[in-house]
């Protein structure tokens, strides 16, 4: 009964938020009131003389929002459609916006002449060659012949162009699951297009919101990559070529620190997949670790560590979604770039996953630890219990690096010839998944049924992921300038107030600190940086053009900002999928693993924002904030940490029998 709790909670919380749209939004129909002026009616045949104006679409938005389209429907006095109405009329009281305008820009007036088809008038951005349209506050205006109607749309509060990721972000900490939370989050910005009591029409526009995710060219890319790279590991762990790989590296760990760095090196190796890293590296170390009389909290904390930040900076199953995600804030700046060139040149500017992977090397190599973590070394049995079974088959290590390299090689050839970074990284996967298929397939470690299910296994593994992906897509598309534009109106909240050299650190406290709510880096990229890409553009808008200053040093800094955050809140949040993860791979008590592993993960983000990210914004070169903050990390392990007892830090010698 106590886990159903969280449910009733977001159910209340839900309904109140739809309740208070209803109140705020009435579902009276919207039909055109004539002008006092309007005396003589329609100059028109009889049979037209009832004619009435009814708007269909928007019923009712936030102000300063965006429309996809407004729909207008003439109609008879019983609210019949009058399909035999094909007139011309004028219309005014539309408000306008350029794509090319600044994010921030005023709507302006506009006057069209437009026809009624089969009695429906229908306006969109494209019909009126720009790029956002709205409806003036005091009403639509509409003029045939000699009569004229004015049709007043209900605006709610512009607040609620913010509900979305909000209700994704409390409905997350409420519920602790963030699918459900993010489909409640859409359907409730859906509900803000249907005045907030249409359930029908909302359920119909969230179906159609989904559709066009999955349907959009550059989205089904990304499903694809993702899926095929889930294939390609499947079928590395099923051949045992991962294992094989392990098993060669672990003949070099005899010590407690060999096997912490060994440890901390197959996290680097295994680059490709987090979950991956997670799982098979916990797995296959945990005996190992035993022996060697490692803490299972330092375990969890050293594959935890090394997993999503190795995962994030490297050609992973991370890379299309984050490519994604630039590709969602360019567009909401209506800005022309390539977002994988960005995307890449912003590795530099990742400095908290960076000091994270050189600030886990120092703590393995030294064996010095702090804090709670400490104190668990030197208890190094505690916190053990059931763990996943992660046993694979002996096989060839060729069956796992193989692949890799045909997929490395690829992309990296593929991205200096400048090839679109979606195609390049389908392309890429596509032909490292058939490698992964038909190395065991030849050499006959595998037949070709448990290759094909060994594939199809794989593809399965991705389904998770592939549904938080397209769920955060619909969050984002209802946020979206031509919609929402909920980017706009954190705009206009924050306008000149903030300075320009301070949005790297900003964005980093705010990344962290909302994936430590929801527990998802993936979500966290997918509601700050469609939001923050615009924003940026907008506070350093000067004498140069938006297409130069997506190479400034201070916008990658940014948005690697957001991206290094994520992952610093997904370090230090108990609901995050990798942090539970890294606890069951390590058969570590989860409490535990998050108590031991948050004092490392301030650290390095303390670094990364006062020698990192408030520098960088003040024009100091990222070459020398990195090292800079290695450093100091480095430092504070080295000189503040101490070693576990002698009995079991020292440097004895053990004999593996068996790798």
């Amino acid at each position: 009964m106590a886990a159903l709790r969280p449910a009733r909670g977001a159910a209340v919380i839900s309904a109140v938020v739809f309740v208070l749209l209803s109140f705020t939004c009435p579902a009276q129909p919207l039909i055109a009131q004539d002008f006092p002026e309007n005396a003589g009616g329609l100059a028109t045949p009889a049979e037209l003389k009832p004619l009435r104006l009814s708007l269909q679409e928007p019923r009712s938005l936030p102000a300063g929002a965006a429309f996809p389209r407004i729909i207008v429907h003439a109609v008879r006095a019983g609210g019949a459609v009058m399909n035999e109405f094909n007139e011309s009329v004028t219309v005014s009281g539309l408000l306008v916006r350029p794509p090319d305008a600044p994010p921030d820009a005023d709507f302006e007036p506009l006057t069209v002449r437009r026809d009624f088809v089969n009695g429906v008038l229908t306006l969109t951005p494209a019909d009126l060659s720009t790029g956002q349209i709205s409806i003036d506050p005091t009403g639509l205006r509409i003029e045939y012949g000699t009569s004229r109607w004015r049709i007043n749309i209900q605006n709610m509060p512009a607040w609620l162009r913010i509900l979305p990721p909000l209700l994704a972000i409390g409905l997350a900490i409420i519920l602790k699951d963030v699918t459900s939370s993010l489909i409640l989050a859409t359907f409730g910005g859906c509900l803000l297009f249907c005045r907030g009591v249409e359930f029908i029409g909302a359920t119909n526009l969230f179906c159609q919101v989904m559709v066009d995710q999955v349907a959009d060219a550059d989205h089904a890319s990304v499903i694809l990559f993702t899926v095929l790279l889930g294939a390609m590991i499947g079928l590395m762990n099923d051949s045992g070529g991962t294992k094989a790989v392990v098993d060669r590296l672990m003949r070099y760990a005899n010590t407690r620190e060999k096997g912490m760095l060994l440890t901390w090196v197959l996290g680097l190796v295994v680059f490709f997949d987090d979950y991956a890293n997670t799982l098979l590296i916990g797995g296959a170390m945990r005996p190992l670790s035993d022996r060697l009389k490692i803490s299972r909290a330092k375990l969890a904390f050293l594959i935890d560590s090394t997993a999503a930040p190795v995962a994030g900076l490297a050609l992973s199953t991370w890379t299309a979604f984050e490519i994604d995600q630039v590709a969602a804030g360019l567009s909401s700046a209506a800005v022309k770039a390539d977002p994988g060139r960005i995307f890449f040149a912003t590795i530099p500017f990742r400095l908290y996953p960076l000091i994270a992977i050189a600030a886990v090397g120092a703590i393995a190599y030294t064996g010095r630890d702090f804090g709670p973590m400490l104190k668990a070394e030197r208890s190094p049995h505690t916190g053990s219990g059931r763990t996943p079974d992660t046993s694979a088959p002996d096989g060839s290590l060729w069956h796992a690096v193989i692949p890799v390299v045909v997929l490395v090689s690829l992309v990296v050839v593929g991205y200096f010839q400048g090839q679109d970074a979606y195609r390049l990284l389908l392309i890429a996967s596509l032909a490292a998944s058939t490698t992964a298929f038909v190395l065991p397939l030849f050499s006959r470690r595998l037949p070709f049924q448990e290759c094909s299910r060994s594939w199809t296994n794989g593809v399965a593994s991705m389904i998770p992921a592939i549904i938080v992906l397209v769920l955060a897509w619909a969050v984002s598309d209802v946020c979206r300038p031509d919609k929402l534009d909920t980017a706009g109106f954190i705009i206009s909240l924050i306008g000149d107030s903030v300075r320009p050299e301070l949005l790297p650190s900003i964005a980093f406290v705010s990344s962290g600190a909302i994936a430590v709510s929801i527990g998802s880096s993936f979500t966290t990229m997918a509601l700050l940086v469609p939001m923050f890409i615009p924003l940026a553009l907008n506070l350093m808008a000067g004498s140069s053009p938006a297409e130069e200053l997506v190479s400034d040093p201070l916008f990658l800094s940014t948005v690697g900002a957001i991206l290094a955050g994520a992952i610093f809140g997904d370090h230090c949040s108990p609901i995050s999928d990798t942090t539970v993860l890294s606890s069951a791979a390590a058969g570590c008590d989860h409490l535990q693993h998050v108590s031991t592993q948050i004092p490392y993960a301030m650290l390095t983000a303390i670094c990364s924002l006062l020698l990192g990210y408030l520098p960088i914004g003040l024009g100091v070169p990222w070459w020398i904030c990195l090292p800079a903050g290695c450093l100091a990390c480095v430092g504070v392990v080295v000189f503040l940490g101490q070693r576990p007892e002698a009995e079991l830090a020292g440097d004895t010698q053990i004999t593996i029998d068996k790798p």
